[in-house]
Protein backbone atom coordinates (compact mmCIF):
# COMPACT_ATOMS: atom_id res chain seq x y z
CA UNK A 1 0.00 0.00 0.00
CA UNK A 2 3.38 2.12 -0.18
CA UNK A 3 2.57 3.99 3.23
CA UNK A 4 -0.84 5.72 2.01
CA UNK A 5 -2.92 7.14 4.46
CA UNK A 6 -6.49 6.60 4.22
CA UNK A 7 -8.65 8.60 5.35
CA UNK A 8 -12.74 7.89 5.70
CA UNK A 9 -15.73 10.11 6.87
CA UNK A 10 -17.14 7.89 9.35
CA UNK A 11 -15.59 4.35 10.94
CA UNK A 12 -18.01 1.31 9.70
CA UNK A 13 -17.57 -2.58 10.36
CA UNK A 14 -15.74 -2.09 6.65
CA UNK A 15 -13.31 0.78 7.73
CA UNK A 16 -10.08 -1.31 7.52
CA UNK A 17 -8.03 -1.18 10.61
CA UNK A 18 -4.00 -0.62 9.99
CA UNK A 19 -2.16 2.01 11.52
CA UNK A 20 -2.56 3.95 8.35
CA UNK A 21 -6.72 4.35 8.69
CA UNK A 22 -7.88 7.82 10.29
CA UNK A 23 -11.22 8.74 10.06
CA UNK A 24 -12.72 12.62 10.48
CA UNK A 25 -10.34 15.26 11.05
CA UNK A 26 -6.50 14.80 11.35
CA UNK A 27 -4.32 14.85 14.52
CA UNK A 28 -1.11 17.25 14.56
CA UNK A 29 1.49 17.03 11.96
CA UNK A 30 4.20 15.08 14.16
CA UNK A 31 1.35 12.58 15.15
CA UNK A 32 0.92 11.48 11.43
CA UNK A 33 2.98 8.11 10.26
CA UNK A 34 5.53 8.49 7.74
CA UNK A 35 3.53 8.07 4.57
CA UNK A 36 3.86 9.06 0.64
CA UNK A 37 0.34 10.65 -0.01
CA UNK A 38 -3.44 10.61 1.74
CA UNK A 39 -6.51 9.27 0.06
CA UNK A 40 -9.67 10.58 1.44
CA UNK A 41 -12.03 7.72 0.49
CA UNK A 42 -16.17 8.49 -0.24
CA UNK A 43 -18.59 5.50 -0.58
CA UNK A 44 -21.75 7.52 -0.71
CA UNK A 45 -22.92 10.27 -2.31
CA UNK A 46 -24.22 12.12 0.87
CA UNK A 47 -20.81 12.23 2.26
CA UNK A 48 -18.92 14.12 -0.73
CA UNK A 49 -19.29 17.95 1.24
CA UNK A 50 -18.03 16.15 4.23
CA UNK A 51 -15.02 14.18 2.17
CA UNK A 52 -14.15 17.36 0.69
CA UNK A 53 -13.82 19.41 3.54
CA UNK A 54 -12.10 16.43 4.47
CA UNK A 55 -9.91 16.72 1.64
CA UNK A 56 -8.72 20.53 2.69
CA UNK A 57 -8.23 20.10 6.31
CA UNK A 58 -5.55 16.98 5.24
CA UNK A 59 -3.86 18.99 2.88
CA UNK A 60 -2.97 21.75 5.52
CA UNK A 61 -1.22 19.16 7.77
CA UNK A 62 0.85 17.24 5.06
CA UNK A 63 3.39 18.33 1.98
CA UNK A 64 2.57 14.70 0.49
CA UNK A 65 -0.27 14.58 -2.36
CA UNK A 66 -3.94 14.10 -0.56
CA UNK A 67 -6.39 12.97 -3.21
CA UNK A 68 -9.92 12.53 -2.97
CA UNK A 69 -11.73 9.34 -4.56
CA UNK A 70 -14.40 6.68 -4.09
CA UNK A 71 -17.54 5.75 -5.52
CA UNK A 72 -19.18 8.58 -4.40
CA UNK A 73 -17.02 10.42 -7.01
CA UNK A 74 -16.94 8.03 -10.15
CA UNK A 75 -13.38 6.56 -9.26
CA UNK A 76 -12.26 3.83 -11.93
CA UNK A 77 -12.62 0.60 -9.78
CA UNK A 78 -10.25 -1.52 -12.31
CA UNK A 79 -8.99 -3.83 -9.50
CA UNK A 80 -8.92 -4.82 -5.89
CA UNK A 81 -6.23 -4.37 -3.06
CA UNK A 82 -7.16 -6.49 -0.24
CA UNK A 83 -7.00 -3.92 3.33
CA UNK A 84 -6.61 -0.53 1.47
CA UNK A 85 -10.26 0.98 1.63
CA UNK A 86 -11.98 -2.40 3.18
CA UNK A 87 -10.54 -4.05 6.06
CA UNK A 88 -9.12 -7.10 5.65
CA UNK A 89 -11.45 -10.43 5.25
CA UNK A 90 -13.63 -8.47 2.80
CA UNK A 91 -12.58 -9.38 -0.53
CA UNK A 92 -14.09 -8.38 -4.15
CA UNK A 93 -13.36 -11.08 -6.82
CA UNK A 94 -15.22 -9.42 -10.11
CA UNK A 95 -16.24 -5.95 -10.50
CA UNK A 96 -19.35 -5.02 -12.52
CA UNK A 97 -22.52 -5.98 -13.58
CA UNK A 98 -23.83 -7.53 -17.10
CA UNK A 99 -27.45 -6.18 -15.92
CA UNK A 100 -28.73 -2.44 -16.24
CA UNK A 101 -31.49 -1.91 -13.44
CA UNK A 102 -32.20 1.34 -13.20
CA UNK A 103 -32.05 1.67 -9.37
CA UNK A 104 -28.57 0.49 -9.64
CA UNK A 105 -25.42 2.46 -9.88
CA UNK A 106 -23.01 -0.59 -10.33
CA UNK A 107 -22.96 -0.92 -14.25
CA UNK A 108 -22.86 2.41 -14.89
CA UNK A 109 -19.97 3.34 -12.42
CA UNK A 110 -17.93 -0.21 -12.81
CA UNK A 111 -19.38 -1.00 -15.95
CA UNK A 112 -19.70 -4.52 -17.26
CA UNK A 113 -18.91 -7.47 -15.02
CA UNK A 114 -15.12 -8.80 -14.89
CA UNK A 115 -13.26 -11.07 -12.78
CA UNK A 116 -10.22 -10.13 -10.52
CA UNK A 117 -7.72 -12.06 -8.89
CA UNK A 118 -8.40 -14.16 -5.98
CA UNK A 119 -7.28 -13.06 -2.62
CA UNK A 120 -8.12 -14.73 0.86
CA UNK A 121 -10.93 -13.37 2.58
CA UNK A 122 -14.45 -14.36 4.61
CA UNK A 123 -16.61 -12.17 3.21
CA UNK A 124 -17.30 -11.73 -0.69
CA UNK A 125 -18.81 -8.56 -2.03
CA UNK A 126 -18.90 -8.69 -5.57
CA UNK A 127 -21.96 -6.72 -6.65
CA UNK A 128 -23.18 -10.04 -8.87
CA UNK A 129 -20.99 -13.62 -7.78
CA UNK A 130 -23.13 -15.69 -9.96
CA UNK A 131 -22.56 -13.93 -12.57
CA UNK A 132 -19.29 -15.27 -13.04
CA UNK A 133 -18.04 -17.67 -14.84
CA UNK A 134 -18.40 -21.14 -12.96
CA UNK A 135 -14.69 -21.81 -13.21
CA UNK A 136 -14.06 -18.41 -11.71
CA UNK A 137 -16.56 -19.66 -8.66
CA UNK A 138 -14.86 -22.53 -8.29
CA UNK A 139 -11.66 -21.08 -7.56
CA UNK A 140 -13.45 -19.13 -5.16
CA UNK A 141 -14.69 -21.91 -3.50
CA UNK A 142 -11.22 -23.34 -3.15
CA UNK A 143 -9.79 -20.31 -1.54
CA UNK A 144 -13.15 -20.40 1.00
CA UNK A 145 -12.14 -24.40 2.17
CA UNK A 146 -9.44 -22.48 4.35
CA UNK A 147 -12.33 -19.65 5.96
CA UNK A 148 -14.29 -19.29 8.65
CA UNK A 149 -17.83 -17.84 8.55
CA UNK A 150 -17.94 -17.20 5.93
CA UNK A 151 -20.50 -14.41 4.07
CA UNK A 152 -21.78 -13.59 0.50
CA UNK A 153 -22.96 -10.12 1.38
CA UNK A 154 -23.15 -8.57 -1.52
CA UNK A 155 -26.86 -9.73 -2.61
CA UNK A 156 -26.83 -12.99 -5.05
CA UNK A 157 -28.56 -12.96 -7.62
CA UNK A 158 -32.02 -15.05 -6.82
CA UNK A 159 -32.54 -16.57 -10.62
CA UNK A 160 -29.14 -17.74 -10.44
CA UNK A 161 -29.42 -19.64 -7.15
CA UNK A 162 -28.92 -23.48 -8.50
CA UNK A 163 -27.80 -26.75 -7.32
CA UNK A 164 -24.20 -26.75 -7.97
CA UNK A 165 -23.75 -23.23 -5.99
CA UNK A 166 -25.79 -24.72 -3.22
CA UNK A 167 -23.83 -28.05 -3.12
CA UNK A 168 -20.26 -26.07 -2.89
CA UNK A 169 -21.54 -23.69 -0.21
CA UNK A 170 -23.07 -26.89 1.64
CA UNK A 171 -19.32 -27.98 1.91
CA UNK A 172 -17.91 -24.37 3.59
CA UNK A 173 -18.51 -23.08 6.70
CA UNK A 174 -21.05 -20.38 5.48
CA UNK A 175 -22.37 -18.13 8.27
CA UNK A 176 -24.80 -16.06 5.82
CA UNK A 177 -25.99 -15.37 2.74
CA UNK A 178 -27.57 -12.12 1.41
CA UNK A 179 -29.68 -12.61 -2.10
CA UNK A 180 -31.71 -9.03 -3.63
CA UNK A 181 -35.07 -8.58 -3.77
CA UNK A 182 -35.41 -5.44 -5.64
CA UNK A 183 -39.46 -5.37 -7.27
CA UNK A 184 -43.09 -6.73 -6.13
CA UNK A 185 -43.29 -8.47 -9.07
CA UNK A 186 -40.31 -10.48 -8.47
CA UNK A 187 -41.88 -13.20 -6.56
CA UNK A 188 -41.70 -15.98 -8.53
CA UNK A 189 -38.14 -15.86 -8.72
CA UNK A 190 -36.99 -15.67 -4.82
CA UNK A 191 -40.18 -18.14 -4.33
CA UNK A 192 -37.41 -20.40 -6.32
CA UNK A 193 -34.60 -19.51 -4.57
CA UNK A 194 -35.79 -20.06 -1.33
CA UNK A 195 -36.96 -23.67 -2.67
CA UNK A 196 -33.85 -24.81 -3.08
CA UNK A 197 -31.29 -23.48 -0.36
CA UNK A 198 -34.20 -25.09 1.91
CA UNK A 199 -33.93 -27.87 0.48
CA UNK A 200 -30.06 -28.16 1.15
CA UNK A 201 -31.14 -27.31 4.71
CA UNK A 202 -30.59 -23.41 4.62
CA UNK A 203 -33.01 -21.50 6.83
CA UNK A 204 -33.51 -17.51 7.92
CA UNK A 205 -30.63 -17.73 10.31
CA UNK A 206 -28.25 -18.08 7.23
CA UNK A 207 -30.32 -16.18 4.52
CA UNK A 208 -30.63 -12.66 4.73
CA UNK A 209 -32.34 -10.64 1.99
CA UNK A 210 -32.01 -7.02 0.73
CA UNK A 211 -34.94 -5.22 -0.25
CA UNK A 212 -35.42 -2.07 -2.10
CA UNK A 213 -37.95 0.55 -0.04
CA UNK A 214 -38.26 4.22 -1.04
CA UNK A 215 -38.21 3.70 -5.00
CA UNK A 216 -41.66 4.09 -5.18
CA UNK A 217 -42.64 6.13 -2.09
CA UNK A 218 -45.45 3.40 -1.51
CA UNK A 219 -44.83 2.54 2.31
CA UNK A 220 -47.09 -0.18 2.41
CA UNK A 221 -46.28 -1.84 -1.03
CA UNK A 222 -42.77 -2.03 0.90
CA UNK A 223 -43.96 -3.16 3.75
CA UNK A 224 -46.10 -6.25 1.97
CA UNK A 225 -42.46 -6.82 0.23
CA UNK A 226 -40.84 -7.14 3.21
CA UNK A 227 -43.22 -9.39 5.23
CA UNK A 228 -43.26 -11.61 2.04
CA UNK A 229 -39.55 -11.89 1.84
CA UNK A 230 -39.74 -12.94 5.56
CA UNK A 231 -42.90 -15.80 5.47
CA UNK A 232 -40.76 -17.13 2.63
CA UNK A 233 -38.31 -17.87 4.93
CA UNK A 234 -35.42 -14.96 4.85
CA UNK A 235 -34.58 -12.19 7.08
CA UNK A 236 -35.79 -9.09 5.17
CA UNK A 237 -32.78 -6.52 5.22
CA UNK A 238 -34.70 -2.90 3.93
CA UNK A 239 -32.33 -0.54 1.75
CA UNK A 240 -33.45 3.04 1.63
CA UNK A 241 -32.80 3.43 -2.11
CA UNK A 242 -30.93 6.84 -2.03
CA UNK A 243 -29.51 8.93 -5.20
CA UNK A 244 -27.31 12.83 -4.75
CA UNK A 245 -31.16 13.85 -5.68
CA UNK A 246 -33.05 12.21 -2.96
CA UNK A 247 -30.33 11.19 0.04
CA UNK A 248 -32.18 13.38 2.56
CA UNK A 249 -35.22 10.94 3.37
CA UNK A 250 -38.26 11.86 5.25
CA UNK A 251 -38.21 10.89 9.46
CA UNK A 252 -40.71 8.57 8.75
CA UNK A 253 -38.70 6.69 6.18
CA UNK A 254 -35.84 6.75 7.87
CA UNK A 255 -37.37 5.04 10.50
CA UNK A 256 -39.56 2.84 8.75
CA UNK A 257 -36.07 1.59 6.97
CA UNK A 258 -34.54 1.21 10.56
CA UNK A 259 -37.41 -1.70 11.95
CA UNK A 260 -37.01 -3.06 8.78
CA UNK A 261 -33.16 -3.68 9.16
CA UNK A 262 -33.17 -4.82 12.47
CA UNK A 263 -33.46 -8.41 12.76
CA UNK A 264 -35.08 -8.72 16.78
CA UNK A 265 -37.55 -5.85 15.89
CA UNK A 266 -38.48 -7.64 12.66
CA UNK A 267 -39.47 -10.87 14.40
CA UNK A 268 -41.77 -9.21 16.98
CA UNK A 269 -43.10 -7.32 14.11
CA UNK A 270 -43.78 -10.75 12.68
CA UNK A 271 -44.62 -12.82 15.59
CA UNK A 272 -47.18 -10.75 16.88
CA UNK A 273 -48.65 -10.08 13.44
CA UNK A 274 -47.83 -6.26 14.17
CA UNK A 275 -48.34 -3.76 11.09
CA UNK A 276 -45.68 -1.37 11.21
CA UNK A 277 -47.79 2.50 12.26
CA UNK A 278 -45.69 5.38 11.48
CA UNK A 279 -45.16 7.56 14.79
CA UNK A 280 -47.79 10.54 15.28
CA UNK A 281 -45.99 13.81 14.64
CA UNK A 282 -43.40 12.23 12.12
CA UNK A 283 -43.42 13.18 8.71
Amino acid sequence: MNKIIRVFPRRTSYTPTDDYVFVGLPPFPEMLPDHTEVHVSCVFTWDKAQCQDLFYQWEAVTDKPVRIGGPAFGSPCDDFTPGLYVKEGIVFTSRGCDHDCDHCMVPEREGNLRELSIYQGNIIQDNNFLQTSRDHQMRVFDMLKTQKDIEFRGGLEKNLIDDCFCQQISKLSVKRIYIAFDRPWQRGSLDAAMAILHQYGYKRDKIHCYVLIGYTDDMEQDEGSLRYVYNAGAMPFAQLYKTEANEQYSQAWTRFATQWSNPALIRNLMERNIAYRKPVGVV
